[in-house]
């Protein structure tokens, strides 16, 4: 069991540039009606806790064998400095069906032995996320401006940098031991899944700020996460690789709720990562 910090808070933040004001201990108080009455942790941090904490192999297979990985989230409640937080790993399941094998794993993230996180980690031979494509090249977005709404404003585009210095600071702040994913006596350079992810909350916010949305006023939080991961490309990261994050114009649900469909490209023509990732304005929740 492992105590949540405000320090591990700020090391999740700077490493990701998320400046959510749901995390700041000073300046918390400035969102509007904020229900959580002090800072919490990045959802993308406790996805790292996770993360590091589901065994890499199974009775039947190493995971590593299976291209595609992606995490399935719902948020139950949010996580506090000074809360006690434990993973709960539950023993997976391989499962055949027409596009190929797939190891599922429940995962709990308990906070004060109370669920925040519940969902699944899945490892497959293909990805559990098929959204239409962008009809974008990687040439035409390394060209296209930062920060920028293209193709006829359908997606937002910001860029981010792959930074192994930030990289090392993420997996600490997730309470994960460095040298496991990045060790220069080694020659190792593994970016963990959670940090290409984490990037997209910045990308998100900064989404928000060019289409005039107040994050004071209402500001938005995660009620789940959807997030398919290309281990392949992930593995030939490097630091300095930009990253190239679309988000699509959201669909709006019926609950309020805003779903994001969201691509990253590196160096390939096809994503990195693919997320769907539901949001729904802070002042409609219900604290627990």
């Amino acid at each position: 069991m492992y105590t949540l910090s405000q320090v591990h808070i700020d090391m999740a933040r700077n490493s990701t540039d998320d400046f959510s004001l749901f995390h700041d201990q000073f300046r918390w108080s400035w969102v509007n009606n904020n229900p959580f009455k002090g800072p919490i942790a990045l959802c993308f941090q406790l996805g790292c806790f996770v993360e590091t904490h589901i065994p890499q192999n199974s009775p039947h297979l190493t995971v590593d064998m299976l291209r595609f990985s992606s995490f399935e989230f719902k948020f139950a409640r949010s996580v506090k400095v000074g809360d006690k937080i434990e993973a709960e790993i539950k023993k997976g399941r391989l499962t055949h069906n027409e596009n190929g094998k797939q190891y599922s794993t429940r995962v709990c993230l308990k906070a004060n032995d109370k669920p925040a996180i519940i969902g699944f980690k899945r490892d497959g031979e293909f990805p559990t996320l098929t959204p239409e494509f962008p009809e974008l090249t990687l040439s035409e977005l390394k060209e296209a401006k930062d920060r920028s709404f293209i193709a006829d404003g359908e997606y937002f585009l910001k860029r981010k940098w792959m930074i192994v210095g930030n990289a090392k600071n993420f997996l600490l702040s997730a309470f994960a031991d460095q040298t496991s994913y990045i060790d220069e006596f080694a020659n190792k350079v593994t970016f963990p899944q959670m940090y290409p992810l984490s990037l997209l909350s910045s990308a998100l916010l900064e989404r928000a700020q060019a289409a005039s949305h107040d994050l004071i006023k209402n500001p938005l939080v995660y009620t789940s996460q959807h997030l398919s991961m290309d281990k392949v490309q992930l593995k030939e990261l490097r630091s300095n690789d930009a990253m190239h994050i679309l988000i699509k114009q959201p669909q709006i649900l019926e609950s309020g709720i805003q779903r994001f469909i969201c691509f990253a490209y590196v160096n390939q023509q096809t994503p990195l990562f693919i997320a769907q990732v539901d949001l729904l304005p802070a002042m409609q929740m219900i604290i627990r």
